[in-house]
Protein backbone atom coordinates (compact mmCIF):
# COMPACT_ATOMS: atom_id res chain seq x y z
CA UNK A 1 0.00 0.00 0.00
CA UNK A 2 2.64 2.41 0.79
CA UNK A 3 4.43 1.75 -2.85
CA UNK A 4 1.05 2.54 -4.30
CA UNK A 5 0.86 5.68 -2.26
CA UNK A 6 4.14 7.28 -3.46
CA UNK A 7 3.60 7.19 -6.93
CA UNK A 8 0.40 8.60 -6.42
CA UNK A 9 1.91 11.30 -4.61
CA UNK A 10 3.94 11.13 -7.99
CA UNK A 11 1.29 11.24 -10.28
CA UNK A 12 -0.19 14.29 -8.08
CA UNK A 13 3.15 16.06 -8.31
CA UNK A 14 3.37 16.06 -11.87
CA UNK A 15 -0.42 17.81 -12.25
CA UNK A 16 1.08 20.93 -11.01
CA UNK A 17 2.13 23.34 -14.17
CA UNK A 18 4.48 22.47 -16.83
CA UNK A 19 6.91 24.82 -16.22
CA UNK A 20 7.50 23.52 -13.13
CA UNK A 21 8.10 19.97 -14.43
CA UNK A 22 11.61 20.51 -15.89
CA UNK A 23 13.07 21.87 -12.80
CA UNK A 24 11.03 19.77 -10.63
CA UNK A 25 12.31 16.73 -13.01
CA UNK A 26 15.82 17.94 -12.51
CA UNK A 27 16.57 18.48 -9.35
CA UNK A 28 14.68 15.11 -8.44
CA UNK A 29 17.09 13.40 -10.89
CA UNK A 30 19.98 14.99 -9.07
CA UNK A 31 18.16 13.68 -5.47
CA UNK A 32 17.67 10.01 -7.32
CA UNK A 33 21.42 9.92 -8.80
CA UNK A 34 23.07 10.55 -5.36
CA UNK A 35 21.08 8.01 -3.56
CA UNK A 36 21.51 5.19 -5.81
CA UNK A 37 24.42 4.52 -3.38
CA UNK A 38 22.31 3.60 0.02
CA UNK A 39 21.01 1.19 -2.44
CA UNK A 40 24.04 -0.51 -3.82
CA UNK A 41 24.73 -0.86 0.09
CA UNK A 42 21.86 -3.18 0.60
CA UNK A 43 22.61 -6.23 2.47
CA UNK A 44 18.99 -7.68 1.98
CA UNK A 45 17.95 -9.46 -0.92
CA UNK A 46 14.37 -8.91 0.22
CA UNK A 47 14.43 -5.19 0.82
CA UNK A 48 16.40 -4.77 -2.74
CA UNK A 49 13.75 -7.37 -4.49
CA UNK A 50 10.75 -5.66 -2.88
CA UNK A 51 11.96 -1.89 -3.86
CA UNK A 52 13.23 -2.62 -7.36
CA UNK A 53 10.43 -2.19 -9.56
CA UNK A 54 8.78 0.21 -7.71
CA UNK A 55 12.40 2.59 -8.09
CA UNK A 56 11.92 1.51 -11.44
CA UNK A 57 8.42 2.57 -12.41
CA UNK A 58 9.24 5.85 -9.89
CA UNK A 59 12.10 6.56 -12.50
CA UNK A 60 9.16 6.13 -15.76
CA UNK A 61 6.98 8.23 -14.17
CA UNK A 62 9.35 11.16 -13.95
CA UNK A 63 10.63 10.43 -17.06
CA UNK A 64 6.99 10.92 -18.68
CA UNK A 65 7.69 14.60 -17.07
CA UNK A 66 10.70 15.22 -18.77
CA UNK A 67 11.37 12.56 -21.43
CA UNK A 68 14.63 14.25 -22.76
CA UNK A 69 16.31 14.76 -19.37
CA UNK A 70 19.71 13.44 -19.42
CA UNK A 71 20.78 11.81 -16.36
CA UNK A 72 16.95 10.43 -15.96
CA UNK A 73 17.81 8.46 -19.26
CA UNK A 74 20.88 7.51 -17.76
CA UNK A 75 19.81 6.25 -14.59
CA UNK A 76 16.65 4.31 -16.44
CA UNK A 77 18.97 1.95 -18.40
CA UNK A 78 20.71 1.72 -15.13
CA UNK A 79 18.13 0.11 -13.15
CA UNK A 80 16.63 -1.94 -15.85
CA UNK A 81 20.06 -3.25 -16.49
CA UNK A 82 20.32 -3.60 -12.93
CA UNK A 83 17.19 -5.38 -12.57
CA UNK A 84 17.79 -7.71 -15.73
CA UNK A 85 20.80 -9.07 -14.31
CA UNK A 86 20.70 -8.95 -10.76
CA UNK A 87 16.88 -10.16 -10.16
CA UNK A 88 15.93 -11.22 -14.01
CA UNK A 89 18.11 -14.00 -14.47
CA UNK A 90 18.49 -15.33 -11.41
CA UNK A 91 15.06 -16.20 -11.82
CA UNK A 92 16.01 -17.77 -14.83
CA UNK A 93 18.67 -19.83 -13.19
CA UNK A 94 16.10 -20.70 -10.53
CA UNK A 95 13.70 -22.30 -13.34
CA UNK A 96 16.56 -23.99 -14.97
CA UNK A 97 17.77 -25.23 -11.19
CA UNK A 98 14.36 -26.01 -9.66
CA UNK A 99 11.82 -25.61 -12.34
CA UNK A 100 9.35 -23.60 -11.92
CA UNK A 101 5.69 -24.99 -12.03
CA UNK A 102 2.45 -22.91 -13.12
CA UNK A 103 4.87 -20.76 -15.10
CA UNK A 104 5.71 -20.64 -18.86
CA UNK A 105 9.48 -21.37 -19.16
CA UNK A 106 9.80 -18.25 -21.38
CA UNK A 107 8.64 -15.90 -19.03
CA UNK A 108 11.21 -14.60 -17.51
CA UNK A 109 13.70 -14.86 -20.29
CA UNK A 110 10.75 -12.75 -22.58
CA UNK A 111 11.03 -10.17 -19.41
CA UNK A 112 14.68 -10.21 -19.35
CA UNK A 113 15.03 -9.56 -22.93
CA UNK A 114 12.25 -6.52 -22.71
CA UNK A 115 14.03 -4.90 -19.83
CA UNK A 116 17.49 -5.14 -21.58
CA UNK A 117 16.03 -3.46 -24.54
CA UNK A 118 14.26 -0.99 -22.84
CA UNK A 119 17.60 -0.17 -20.74
CA UNK A 120 19.16 -0.29 -23.93
CA UNK A 121 16.71 2.00 -25.65
CA UNK A 122 16.96 4.64 -22.87
CA UNK A 123 21.02 4.66 -22.66
CA UNK A 124 20.99 5.32 -26.61
CA UNK A 125 18.43 8.38 -25.97
CA UNK A 126 20.71 9.33 -23.05
CA UNK A 127 23.95 9.54 -25.71
CA UNK A 128 22.71 10.68 -28.90
CA UNK A 129 22.17 14.29 -29.52
CA UNK A 130 20.51 15.83 -32.30
CA UNK A 131 20.72 13.74 -35.74
CA UNK A 132 24.01 12.07 -33.78
CA UNK A 133 22.07 8.68 -33.16
CA UNK A 134 24.20 6.43 -31.76
CA UNK A 135 22.48 3.22 -32.86
CA UNK A 136 22.62 4.34 -36.21
CA UNK A 137 25.43 6.75 -37.22
CA UNK A 138 28.28 4.62 -38.86
CA UNK A 139 30.86 3.07 -37.24
CA UNK A 140 33.51 5.58 -38.18
CA UNK A 141 31.76 8.64 -37.00
CA UNK A 142 30.57 6.20 -33.98
CA UNK A 143 33.66 5.83 -32.71
CA UNK A 144 34.43 9.01 -33.25
CA UNK A 145 31.62 10.88 -31.34
CA UNK A 146 32.69 7.97 -28.58
CA UNK A 147 35.54 10.91 -27.77
CA UNK A 148 33.15 13.27 -27.14
CA UNK A 149 31.88 11.50 -23.26
CA UNK A 150 33.63 11.57 -20.16
CA UNK A 151 33.68 10.92 -16.63
CA UNK A 152 30.22 12.47 -16.31
CA UNK A 153 28.72 9.97 -19.04
CA UNK A 154 30.42 7.15 -18.03
CA UNK A 155 27.05 5.39 -16.29
CA UNK A 156 25.81 6.04 -19.52
CA UNK A 157 28.19 4.40 -21.81
CA UNK A 158 28.56 1.55 -19.29
CA UNK A 159 25.09 0.57 -18.94
CA UNK A 160 24.03 1.05 -22.53
CA UNK A 161 27.00 -0.92 -23.62
CA UNK A 162 25.60 -3.91 -20.87
CA UNK A 163 22.44 -3.42 -21.67
CA UNK A 164 23.00 -3.76 -25.39
CA UNK A 165 25.75 -6.27 -25.26
CA UNK A 166 23.25 -8.54 -22.67
CA UNK A 167 20.25 -8.36 -25.20
CA UNK A 168 22.49 -9.33 -28.56
CA UNK A 169 22.89 -12.69 -26.03
CA UNK A 170 20.10 -13.55 -25.51
CA UNK A 171 19.42 -13.50 -29.03
CA UNK A 172 21.96 -14.80 -30.69
CA UNK A 173 20.32 -16.02 -33.66
CA UNK A 174 19.62 -12.05 -35.13
CA UNK A 175 21.97 -11.78 -37.15
CA UNK A 176 20.63 -8.00 -37.65
CA UNK A 177 21.67 -7.48 -33.76
CA UNK A 178 24.61 -9.57 -33.76
CA UNK A 179 26.19 -6.88 -36.28
CA UNK A 180 26.07 -4.08 -33.06
CA UNK A 181 28.32 -5.97 -31.17
CA UNK A 182 31.47 -3.78 -32.26
CA UNK A 183 29.54 -0.92 -31.30
CA UNK A 184 28.58 -2.66 -27.91
CA UNK A 185 32.13 -3.23 -27.45
CA UNK A 186 33.08 0.61 -28.54
CA UNK A 187 31.25 1.70 -26.08
CA UNK A 188 33.33 -0.80 -23.45
CA UNK A 189 36.31 0.45 -24.45
CA UNK A 190 35.50 4.03 -24.34
CA UNK A 191 34.38 3.11 -20.56
CA UNK A 192 37.83 1.36 -20.31
CA UNK A 193 39.60 4.76 -21.60
CA UNK A 194 37.85 6.99 -19.01
CA UNK A 195 38.11 5.06 -15.94
CA UNK A 196 39.74 0.97 -15.99
CA UNK A 197 38.73 1.17 -12.14
CA UNK A 198 34.63 2.16 -13.17
CA UNK A 199 32.84 0.25 -10.21
CA UNK A 200 35.19 -2.09 -9.14
CA UNK A 201 36.25 -2.85 -13.11
CA UNK A 202 33.31 -4.31 -14.31
CA UNK A 203 34.06 -3.06 -17.64
CA UNK A 204 36.72 -5.50 -17.99
CA UNK A 205 34.64 -8.20 -17.06
CA UNK A 206 31.89 -7.40 -19.60
CA UNK A 207 34.70 -6.55 -21.92
CA UNK A 208 35.71 -10.90 -21.17
CA UNK A 209 32.49 -11.75 -21.64
CA UNK A 210 31.84 -10.43 -25.12
CA UNK A 211 35.27 -12.20 -25.90
CA UNK A 212 34.91 -15.36 -24.68
CA UNK A 213 31.12 -15.99 -25.68
CA UNK A 214 31.66 -14.63 -29.31
CA UNK A 215 33.64 -17.42 -31.36
CA UNK A 216 33.49 -14.40 -34.57
CA UNK A 217 35.21 -12.17 -31.89
CA UNK A 218 38.05 -14.58 -30.11
CA UNK A 219 39.04 -16.57 -33.37
CA UNK A 220 37.84 -19.72 -31.45
CA UNK A 221 40.41 -19.02 -28.69
CA UNK A 222 38.23 -18.05 -25.53
CA UNK A 223 41.45 -17.99 -23.69
CA UNK A 224 42.61 -14.78 -25.35
CA UNK A 225 39.47 -13.03 -22.49
CA UNK A 226 41.10 -14.24 -19.60
CA UNK A 227 43.34 -11.30 -19.32
CA UNK A 228 40.38 -8.88 -19.12
CA UNK A 229 38.20 -11.25 -15.82
CA UNK A 230 42.24 -11.45 -14.24
CA UNK A 231 41.85 -7.70 -14.56
CA UNK A 232 38.41 -7.44 -13.32
CA UNK A 233 38.53 -10.03 -10.41
CA UNK A 234 41.83 -7.28 -8.50
CA UNK A 235 40.01 -4.78 -8.83
CA UNK A 236 38.54 -3.40 -5.12
CA UNK A 237 40.99 -5.89 -4.27
CA UNK A 238 38.96 -8.74 -4.98
CA UNK A 239 36.37 -7.95 -2.59
CA UNK A 240 33.75 -7.35 -5.81
CA UNK A 241 32.49 -11.09 -6.44
CA UNK A 242 30.24 -10.24 -8.72
CA UNK A 243 33.39 -10.63 -11.07
CA UNK A 244 34.42 -13.95 -10.09
CA UNK A 245 31.58 -15.12 -10.83
CA UNK A 246 31.04 -13.58 -14.49
CA UNK A 247 34.80 -15.06 -14.91
CA UNK A 248 33.29 -18.86 -13.65
CA UNK A 249 30.28 -18.43 -15.29
CA UNK A 250 31.42 -16.80 -19.46
CA UNK A 251 35.02 -17.96 -19.29
CA UNK A 252 35.18 -21.14 -17.41
CA UNK A 253 31.86 -22.10 -18.93
CA UNK A 254 33.19 -20.99 -22.98
CA UNK A 255 36.62 -22.79 -21.86
CA UNK A 256 38.01 -26.56 -20.77
CA UNK A 257 39.16 -24.58 -18.28
CA UNK A 258 35.94 -26.16 -15.74
CA UNK A 259 38.28 -26.31 -12.46
CA UNK A 260 38.23 -22.50 -13.18
CA UNK A 261 33.89 -22.89 -12.51
CA UNK A 262 34.40 -24.72 -9.19
CA UNK A 263 37.30 -22.32 -7.70
CA UNK A 264 35.83 -18.96 -8.90
CA UNK A 265 32.50 -20.14 -7.25
CA UNK A 266 33.52 -21.70 -4.07
CA UNK A 267 36.07 -18.59 -3.60
CA UNK A 268 32.38 -16.29 -3.91
CA UNK A 269 30.28 -18.67 -1.52
CA UNK A 270 32.63 -18.44 1.03
CA UNK A 271 33.59 -14.89 1.05
CA UNK A 272 32.35 -12.22 3.32
CA UNK A 273 29.37 -10.10 1.15
CA UNK A 274 29.83 -6.98 3.64
CA UNK A 275 33.94 -6.75 2.79
CA UNK A 276 32.70 -3.81 0.13
CA UNK A 277 30.19 -1.90 2.33
CA UNK A 278 29.37 0.04 -1.09
CA UNK A 279 28.42 -3.24 -3.01
CA UNK A 280 27.47 -4.81 -0.44
CA UNK A 281 24.15 -5.64 -2.97
CA UNK A 282 25.81 -7.15 -5.80
CA UNK A 283 28.18 -9.14 -3.43
CA UNK A 284 24.71 -10.37 -2.25
CA UNK A 285 23.91 -11.08 -5.35
CA UNK A 286 27.05 -12.75 -6.47
CA UNK A 287 26.28 -15.02 -3.94
CA UNK A 288 23.09 -16.59 -5.13
CA UNK A 289 24.09 -16.36 -8.64
CA UNK A 290 27.32 -18.70 -7.26
CA UNK A 291 24.81 -21.32 -5.44
CA UNK A 292 22.67 -21.23 -8.66
CA UNK A 293 25.64 -22.12 -11.06
CA UNK A 294 27.37 -24.38 -9.00
CA UNK A 295 24.15 -26.29 -8.28
CA UNK A 296 23.90 -26.37 -12.07
CA UNK A 297 27.79 -27.66 -12.81
CA UNK A 298 27.82 -30.53 -10.19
Amino acid sequence: MNKILVLISILIFFSFSCSLKKPATAVTADVLASGMPSIEAEEDLFVARETALPLIKVLDVFHYGDEHNKKLLGLLAKAYGNYAFGFGELEMLKTVTYGNPGHSISEWPDRVKRFYLKGRDYGIKALSSGKNNVATMPMPKFQQYLKKFGKKDIQSLFWTAFNWGSYINMNRTDIVEAANLPRVEAMIDRVLEIDPDFNCGVAYAFKGAIIAGNPLRNGGKPETAKPYFEKAIVSCDSKYLMNKVMYAEWYGGNTDEKDIIKKELDEVLAADAAALPSQRLANELAKERAELLMMMHD
